[in-house]
């Protein structure tokens, strides 16, 4: 019988953009899609290679939607495995009556697998943001300050696989995280500022336990439900002002972070489609979420060569 695959959260991009106060932006979709860690199996061999197409959409209560697309490709070593993605995130941040489109565009790399019923995921991701135009109440305009900026992401998580029955499966897992993006503060409509960028260095973690039933012919099938505890240290991003020492920039603009955590609830299904065709589905939902509760929803489908 083969074990489950894991499916860890949406977790470098995703996990880790703050929301400006006062405001909602869609969490960053960063870093990398879905993934899935490459299973033990006590049956036929599994294909070294594995190609996956990926989409998915996010809403935030009375905020913004988002989207993202994602390709990536993984080959299995043993009873782990290496992957290459690509994610392309967008998402819109509201700021009075500032609206600000931007667009990620960013490549992972993982590694990881399932090791005596230990899995264990790592990832670095690297890619840019498009702040986009501008869009006020007097109109569309090109940003005065930076037009982009890059954005690095790096994390991992370590869980444990324990059979309860003979198609039934508890996965705990704790995962952490680390991006480093920044925020586009465009200036007061008339005011003849120039827009300005603040850094958003962000520390994510959360505890998880999912749980996966296993059904079909030779247990090709599964379906999951999880939930997740979640902090991060950059769960709201303020604008602040504070004196300067220097006479001739006598007033700093910085952003302040304020902590959140909050509680998420998922449900997974992976279904055989073929012999080398698999379609995953997922669904989440956040509560107690500083900046605005979430709903997700994506799909991936898979085929191995």
């Amino acid at each position: 019988m083969r074990l489950p695959w894991r499916k860890p959260a949406l977790a470098a991009l995703l996990a880790a953009a703050p929301a400006p106060a006062f405001c909602a932006e869609e969490e960053e979709a960063a870093a990398d899609a879905p993934a899935q860690t490459v299973a033990a199996s006590t049956a036929a061999a599994e294909p070294l290679w594995n190609a996956a197409a990926s989409a998915g959409v996010s809403a935030r209560d009375d905020g913004p939607d988002g989207g993202w697309q994602s390709l990536s490709l993984t080959r299995g070593i043993g009873r782990g495995y290496v992957r290459a993605g690509v994610m392309r995130y967008h998402g819109t941040l509201l700021q009075a009556d500032v609206a600000l489109p931007s667009d990620y565009l960013v490549g992972t790399l993982g590694a990881g697998g399932n090791f005596a019923n230990w899995v264990v995921d790592g990832w670095v991701s690297y890619g840019w943001q498009d702040y986009g135009r501008i869009s006020t109440s007097a109109g569309s305009r090109a940003s005065t300050g930076a037009t982009g900026s890059p954005y690095f992401a790096a994390g991992g998580d370590l869980g444990r696989v324990l059979p309860l029955a003979q198609d039934l499966f508890l996965t705990p897992t704790v995962a952490g995280s680390f991006a480093n993006g920044r925020l586009l503060r465009p200036a007061p409509t008339g005011s003849g500022l120039r827009d300005l960028e603040t850094r958003e260095p962000t520390w994510s973690a959360n505890a998880a336990i999912r749980v996966d039933h296993a059904f079909g012919p030779r247990d090709v099938h599964y379906v999951g439900l999880s939930v997740s505890r979640n902090w991060t240290s950059n769960g709201v991003s303020a604008l602040r002002r504070r004196a300067g020492t220097d006479p001739a920039q006598p007033v700093l603009l910085d952003s302040k972070h304020y902590a959140d955590g909050w509680t998420e609830a998922g449900a997974t299904t992976s279904m055989r489609l073929g012999a080398t065709l698999t379609l995953d589905l997922f669904a989440t939902r956040s509560f107690g979420v500083m900046a605005g509760n979430i709903t997700a929803a994506g799909a991936s489908l898979r085929r191995s060569f």
